[in-house]
């Protein structure tokens, strides 16, 4: 589907139940008011908290109940402004929510500096005194790696009221990018058609030459027309998070973000050169691409097109990438089957582009109720990928849900990448394995592994480079105006590109469409994910039971140990650069496979 509609006109059972959440409007007020209740109680057992073990096990037991609700409302008014961005009054739920969780950070800035500052033999007294808090030995450990980080709380309270325009860059850019920018209309398939982020990504893959240049001259256009606005957005959140991290006495806005997974900075600095010593897999394919096509000049619009040529052998309607889906995730066993049926018939899903909502896809989950995915259809394999992907963390969600208590619950970044990229493997597997004898398609999803693997690891590893970019060239006093980043954005392009690849002649700021670099330091997860999940596809496929066991028992763990020690306990050490040889094994190995099947 090409042809973008209005949310009214979207059958029912393509679009998402919200009413899991709340029935209605009236319940999300009843359910703020009564959030708020629990905010002014809390803030009054700021003195009394660590008085004894019983009053402190009281305190956590509020805190996790009052930001669980929290949880719900702040989703619940976020999914409502990403089904429709335009909607007005889904922006006044939204600026309610955000109320009230500022109001709840404030309320409760003084329980984490109390925790961290509480000496260990008095919490391990606690301990002793009320055994109920051996539930929240994890999540207290985890606040206390924080000791010389946490203010006073004083401090934090100014933080915390200060939260909504920190987030406000973020906030612009979403808004610029999602409602006010437009495309122009295009001439494809017959019709004229206004230019979306879908239809462009149709484009890209099925139209002519001619065609695949104007959508990409368009959209580049559309973005270097605001790049000043672009650049302001990230100058002022990227020093808004430099400024944060002097405050908390970080030595870098990096040190800041990833102390809160606990992983090493040098995990994302063996990655940057890991990647950097093996480009030459990228170039490799970059001119085997260029010479099927038979291009004498191959630009960036031309990277999507099938190398079979012409109309992608994939155009799966959503039903039938259900069913694809399922198949694919079989080896996972009958529960995984269960709860993914579930989501399909269940209205968790969020399925066609509709004015004004949110670009891409993405998947969120409240304790306590089934996950949500937002997507932005279009009959390919890309979107069917994608239904994988972001089902990968829907699943997560409902085993860490069902396996762990609501603080234990919320795994980080670092390890839900690892779930949904895992999905997009076994789906291109299967595929692979029943299509053995159409040599279009295996050419394609050949090609498409290794772009996958291109996109989701080089490519987000060259998202991390620049990003790390930006935040030491702020840091050092230098302002990230749009000449800058576009510079720094062309010269590791043709590093990651080589030379098959010839930049666009027209001006562009690529760098303003991407929304991660407003996520601190989040990209990178993508690139280790990649090679993570790789490791795991292989053996669920290889190793059946025990394989899968081992799988379910890590999305099960939630966030109940750090993302090092669950991965090392399924067999697979970050912290060494083993993983990441490994991955760019298995990818050289299809390469391989590709170059003799095109060469045949």
């Amino acid at each position: 589907m090409t042809e973008q509609i209005k949310r009214s006109e979207a059958p029912v059972a393509m679009t998402w139940d919200l009413t899991a959440l709340f029935a209605d409007e009236a319940a999300f007020t009843a359910a703020v008011t009564a959030a708020q209740a629990k905010t002014k109680a809390l803030a009054k057992q700021e003195q009394t908290f660590t008085a004894d073990a019983q009053q402190f096990a009281k305190t956590l037991a509020s805190y996790y109940e009052a930001s669980e609700a929290l949880d719900r409302i702040g989703m619940y008014s976020m999914l409502a402004v990403a089904q429709d961005t335009t909607d007005p009054q889904a922006q006044q739920l939204e600026a309610t929510a955000e109320q009230a969780s500022t109001a709840f950070a404030q309320a409760v800035a003084w329980l984490e500096p109390a925790i961290v500052a509480l000496p260990e033999s008095r919490l391990t007294a606690f301990e002793a005194a009320e055994p109920t808090l051996k539930q929240y030995r994890h999540a207290l450990a985890a606040i206390r790696t924080q000791v010389g980080h946490v203010l006073a709380p004083g401090e934090e309270r100014v933080l915390a009221a200060l939260g909504t325009t920190i987030d406000a860059p973020e906030s612009i850019q979403s808004t610029l990018d999602d409602a006010d920018l437009t495309f122009g209309t295009i001439e494809y398939d017959g019709q004229t058609q206004p230019m979306t982020k879908g239809l462009r990504r149709v484009i890209a893959e099925n139209g002519a030459r001619p065609v695949r240049k104007q959508a990409a001259e368009q959209f580049d256009t559309a973005y270097y027309d605001h790049r000043f606005t672009f650049a302001q957005s990230l100058q002022a959140h990227v020093h808004a998070q430099n400024t944060l991290a002097q405050i908390r006495h970080y030595s870098s806005a990096r040190a800041m973000d990833l102390s809160q997974n606990q992983i090493p900075e040098a995990v994302y600095d063996t990655l940057l050169t890991e990647t950097h010593a093996h480009l030459d897999l990228a170039h490799r394919y970059y001119a085997l691409r260029k010479q099927t096509l038979g291009l004498d000049v191959m630009h960036p619009y031309d990277l999507s097109l099938p190398l079979t040529g012409g109309k992608t052998p994939f155009a799966p309607t959503y039903d039938e990438a259900t069913a694809t889906t399922l198949a694919a995730l079989a080896p996972l066993g009958s529960d995984y089957q269960a709860h993914l049926e579930d989501e399909f018939a269940h209205r968790w899903v969020d399925v066609l582009e509709t004015k004004g909502k949110t670009s891409g896809g993405f998947e969120d989950a409240a304790y306590g109720v089934h996950p949500y995915i937002l997507l932005n259809w279009a009959d390919n394999y890309d979107a069917m990928s994608t239904l994988a992907h972001e089902s990968g963390h829907a699943m997560q969600s409902v085993y860490a849900n069902a396996n762990q208590p609501y603080w234990d619950s919320q795994y980080p970044i670092f390890t839900a990448e690892v779930a949904s990229t895992t999905n997009e493997s076994l789906l291109n597997a299967y595929l692979l394995n029943t299509t053995q004898d159409d040599r279009a398609k295996q050419i394609y999803l050949l090609s498409d592994e290794v772009e996958n693997f291109l996109g989701t690891f080089y490519t987000q590893a060259r998202f991390a480079e620049f990003e790390l970019f930006m935040y030491q060239t702020e840091a050092s006093g230098q302002p990230l105006t749009a000449e800058a980043l576009t510079a720094k954005w062309d010269e590791l392009e043709a590093a990651y590109y080589g030379p098959s690849v010839t930049p666009t002649p027209w001006p562009k700021a690529q760098w303003a469409r991407i929304p991660h670099f407003f996520y601190n330091y989040y990209m990178y997860q993508y690139a280790t994910s990649k090679a993570i999940a790789t490791t795991f596809a292989k053996r669920i496929l290889t190793e059946g039971e025990p394989a899968v066991a081992a799988y379910k028992a890590f999305l099960k763990a939630g966030n109940s140990d750090t993302p090092v020690n669950l991965l090392k306990r399924a067999g697979i050490d970050v912290t060494k650069p083993d993983y990441l040889d490994a991955a760019f094994a298995h990818v050289k190995g299809r390469l391989d496979q590709l170059a003799k099947l095109l060469n045949a």
